[in-house]
Parts: structure tokens; C-alpha cells; sequence
């Protein structure tokens, strides 16, 4: 193994917060800062092996970035790579509601229509979107400074753009002028328990019978037990199941509401004052159990990278990726908004819409 692999592989278990044989999670990253150090002794030698260590920083974090929104958001996302000038083609099932249509008309004419549930090919159109990182070359000498950061940097920033985008195209379905039918969404301070199930009815109906809630913690957490008997009917307080009782207890949430799985979407934040969050908090999905994912992204080539030297001899150093994120236009999932659920100073805010509806 070359002393360049090495320190590739060396990245990619950095990245995925792994370790081969006989290393542990600390020893990697020490040993990865070592290998860097010696491509990165002196202005000239950096000068001289940049390209390739801009080469391991690309490929690492293009490996990890569509790994990570998939971990993230697997329930809604369907996440495809592409090579550079080649267009993501995704499918969408039609025909359903012809046959729907087929299957109640049948009768009256005696005529039965034949039809096929075809499938519906389109592309997503990426956008470039990128970032820059400054470097003061006497701090990365002094060891202040090291390119791993700028790794980690280049990561969570491609990261964090992904999400954001899914996010407004999300929020766009949750308004009360979005696309799709009035009945597939609520809009109302607090929650209510008897217009959740309204939207899980809706969802059932095309998952088979069964349906999925999938919300961040804090609108789960204003969920709270479900009153088998509401609050003053032949009570005071009202009557709560002890399974949701004992859910709350134990993890702070319940996980079963009427018999529909509840599923939290992983929450974090975007900035380092823990004030912007990834997601936002107010709005949930209920999404038919096995259906098709709603949110489809691509990120198309590989991230690229270059630099050029200021007047202080600081390094700037930018990086740019193709991406983009489509939602398909809906009838068959729901969103519920929880106006209570404050988003000011809350959710990461993104000045730039690269996202489709279909």
C-alpha cells in the first residue's frame, strides 16, 4: 500500500468514525493527522502534493454525504449518483386512479376497459452549491489548522444544504396554499387528535391499510398520551393508555398513536449556537406504509475543489457539488402543522429553492 492510499483509507475511516485492525476510533484520527503532516511540512511540499490530498478530501466526502442524508431521512428520500452530464432519471406509478375509475364505471356499461399501471420516467435538474474555507498556512504548519477540518467542514456544509432543500420542499407542501388536496393536511395551533387520524385514514387507504407518522422529537413530544377518554367526560383528567404512559416514561415520547407506528425523524442543528435546527420541528408526514419515497435527490459528479493564495499568504480553498431535490406532487401522504410548535430563530432558513414539485 502506498503511502497515498494509506492515508486515503486512513480519511475514510476518519469520516465514518470507524477503524481497521488493531486501531480504535482516536488512534485513526492521530494517525491520519500524522500522514498529513508529512505532505504538509513546508509551503513547498504542500504546494507540490495538494492535488492529491484535494483528491482524498473529494473522494471521502463524496462517499459520506449520500450516506449520511440516507441515514437520515431514509423513510422519505430516495438518493441517486450520477456521473457528471448524466440526468437522474427517477419512476413514478401512475394508473391507479384509472383503475379506480375503471373499477366503478364497470358496471354500468357492461364494457370493461382494459388499462396498465405504467410507470412515469423524469429527471431532477441539479443546481451547483458550495462553500469556501480559509486556511492561514503558518497555522496549518504550527498544526492550528489542519485539513481534516476542512474535510469535516466540507461534509456537514454539503450536508446541511441537502437537508435544507428537502426541507423547504417539504414546509412548501405544509402551507395552506401547497400543492396537493386541502383534506391531506391540518393546520392549527396545538394538537388534536381526532384530525391526525382523519390523515392516517387518508394514508391507509393507499398503503394497504397501513400508515407511518414520521415527525421530529418536538412535535412528538406535544403529542402526548392519547386520551382513550377525553379530558371531563365521566372524568376530570382524563384517561390515557398505560403503553403510552410507560413510552413517555421510559423515552419521553410515545411510540403508538391508535395503532399507527411513530417514527422520529433524527433532529440536530445547523449552527453552533444550537439555535437552527435541521428540521423543522412543527410539521409532521404521514406517509402510507411501502409506498414509493416522496423526496428524491441527486447529487450529480464529484465535488469539486480549488484554491488560489490572498495577499496574506492565507489560502482560500472552495468547493462546489451538483445537486438537486425534487417532491413529488401528493394525494396519497399528509402533513399535519402544529402552529404551537415554535420555528422562529428555529429552523435553518436556505436562500435558494433548487427543488422541484412534480
Amino acid at each position: 500500500m502506498t503511502m497515498f492510499e494509506n492515508l486515503r483509507e486512513l480519511a475514510l475511516h476518519c469520516a465514518k468514525g470507524t477503524a481497521p485492525a488493531n486501531f480504535t476510533n482516536e488512534t485513526v484520527q492521530e494517525a491520519f493527522q500524522g500522514e498529513l503532516a508529512k505532505y504538509c511540512s513546508s509551503l513547498a511540499q504542500f504546494m507540490k502534493n495538494r492535488w492529491d490530498l484535494y483528491e482524498i478530501i473529494i473522494e471521502t466526502v463524496d462517499t459520506i454525504v449520500p450516506a449520511k442524508v440516507i441515514d437520515a431521512l431514509a423513510p422519505f428520500a430516495e438518493v441517486k449518483s450520477v456521473p457528471q452530464g448524466q440526468a437522474a432519471m427517477f419512476q413514478r406509478k401512475i394508473g391507479k386512479a384509472r383503475a379506480r375509475k375503471f373499477l366503478t364505471q364497470v358496471g354500468l356499461s357492461g364494457v370493461y376497459e382494459t388499462f396498465r399501471l405504467d410507470k412515469e420516467k423524469y429527471s431532477v435538474t441539479p443546481i451547483s452549491a458550495g462553500g469556501a474555507v480559509s486556511i492561514d498556512f503558518e497555522r496549518l504548519l504550527d498544526g492550528a489548522d489542519v485539513l481534516s477540518d476542512l474535510m469535516e467542514v466540507i461534509t456537514e456544509g454539503m450536508v446541511d444544504s441537502v437537508y435544507g432543500q428537502i426541507q423547504r420542499a417539504l414546509r412548501a407542501v405544509a402551507d395552506a396554499n401547497g400543492p396537493g388536496p386541502a383534506q391531506n393536511r391540518v393546520i392549527e395551533a396545538g394538537f388534536d387528535g381526532s384530525k391526525m387520524l382523519k390523515l392516517i385514514n387518508i394514508a391507509k387507504a393507499y398503503g394497504g391499510g397501513q400508515a407511518v407518522i414520521f415527525a421530529p422529537p418536538e412535535f412528538v413530544g406535544e403529542m402526548g398520551p392519547d386520551a382513550i377518554i377525553p379530558v371531563g367526560v365521566g372524568t376530570g383528567q382524563g384517561v390515557y393508555h398505560p403503553q403510552d404512559i410507560d413510552a413517555i416514561h421510559n423515552t419521553g415520547y410515545i411510540n403508538l398513536f391508535r395503532g399507527t407506528p411513530i417514527v422520529q425523524i433524527p433532529q440536530s442543528f445547523t449552527d453552533e449556537s444550537n439555535t437552527k435546527t435541521w428540521i423543522d420541528p412543527s410539521i409532521a408526514y404521514v406517509l402510507p406504509a411501502g409506498k414509493e419515497k416522496i423526496v428524491k435527490v441527486v447529487f450529480e459528479g464529484t465535488t469539486q475543489m480549488y484554491d488560489w493564495t490572498n495577499k496574506d499568504q492565507s489560502m482560500e480553498i472552495d468547493t462546489y457539488r451538483k445537486l438537486g431535490v425534487a417532491i413529488e406532487a401528493y394525494h396519497y401522504w399528509c402533513v399535519y402543522k402544529n402552529t404551537d410548535i415554535s420555528v422562529a430563530n428555529g429552523f435553518a432558513e436556505f436562500e435558494e429553492d433548487i427543488y422541484d414539485v412534480l
